[in-house]
């Protein structure tokens, strides 16, 4: 229950009230059938790019519609891989990199819309800022996956999330034909890891060849569980809070909040304020904002136990 409840709270808003509903449902009608995670996460990636283009034609109710299905169907392919057991290491690097295109999709769709209406101002200078923010808001949400799985983990008093994927796709790149995706999957989590907490890594990458991590992964668990449930509660519950405002999901709820706010009332209530450079604004401020406090307090709580 302690974490099925940690889980729920690292959620963002708008998955706890009705995403997460919506893509158990999707997951559980697809189960018995051929469609497979991959698939799933392929089309929620095109419907991504959709939505991207409709925002360059200024379609922005038609566009949030289709970057919340992207949403939805983006927590389905989870839920049924692991419905079908099809977790795998390749899965996961495609699902990541299917959020990439959608996401960097909906950049240059909203790069063009601003150098098309924004004619007077350098188009170098639109483009970097944009590249900028994508630059933040990928990062936030590498982060904040990351973050939750650790933070699972400890709840649940089990051998690190992170470090067991991290462990599997290390043991498919010492194939000497190893997968490409996996090579990719394994870069990023070594440098997400490295970036949120140096201590942590060098403790993963010292486990990473000895015949027994499993038992010190398990010693290191039940101690860190045991000092976020006494010694230091206070800092494991801000460091959850601080992680929830992290996700990527709430970048992107809050840009679709301003596309539907500033784009259907554009013409009557806001017609000096462009509904992509305020969204994108909002959402570069946040990214930046979330992710330094996320970032201070999980930093609070997991050096402080390193410590101890």
């Amino acid at each position: 229950m302690v974490t099925q409840a940690i889980s729920t709270q690292l959620q963002d808003p708008l998955n706890r009230l009705y995403r997460n509903r919506l893509a158990h449902f999707v997951a559980e009608f697809l189960q018995n059938t051929a469609f497979s995670p991959n698939i799933v996460t392929i089309i929620h990636t095109f419907i991504g790019v959709m939505g991207a283009y409709l925002i360059f034609h200024e379609q922005y109710i038609f566009a949030v519609l289709c970057l919340e299905l992207r949403a939805v169907l983006d927590s389905a392919d989870g839920i049924l891989a692991r419905l079908k057991n099809q977790n795998t290491a390749t899965g996961r690097a495609l699902d990541a990199i299917g959020d990439g295109i959608a996401f960097n999709a909906l950049m240059i769709a909203g790069t063009m819309r601003l150098i098309k209406d924004f004619k007077a101002y350098p188009h170098p200078l639109i483009v970097i800022c944009v590249l900028f923010f994508a630059f933040i808001a990928v990062h936030s949400g590498v982060v904040y996956h990351l973050m939750r799985r650790k933070l699972v983990s400890i709840a649940n008093k089990e051998v690190d999330r992170v470090e067991l994927e991290w462990r599997e796709q290390y043991e498919q790149t010492k194939v000497a034909k190893a997968p490409w995706l996996a090579r990719f999957g394994f870069w990023i989590d070594s440098m997400t890891i490295r970036f949120v907490s140096e201590e942590w890594y060098v403790k993963v990458l010292r486990r990473r060849d000895l015949q027994n991590w499993k038992e010190k992964a398990i010693h290191e668990a039940e101690i860190m569980h045991e000092l976020a449930c006494k010694t230091r509660k206070r800092e494991f519950q801000r460091a959850v809070c601080a992680t929830s405002f992290v996700s990527d999901d709430n970048v992107f709820s809050l840009m679709s909040f301003c596309f539907i706010v500033f784009g259907l009332f554009h013409e009557s209530i806001f017609p000096f304020v462009h509904p992509v450079l305020i969204s994108f604004s909002v959402g570069l401020v946040y990214s930046i904002v979330t992710l330094i406090l996320g970032l201070r307090f999980y930093h609070s709580f997991l050096h402080g136990v390193y410590r101890e």
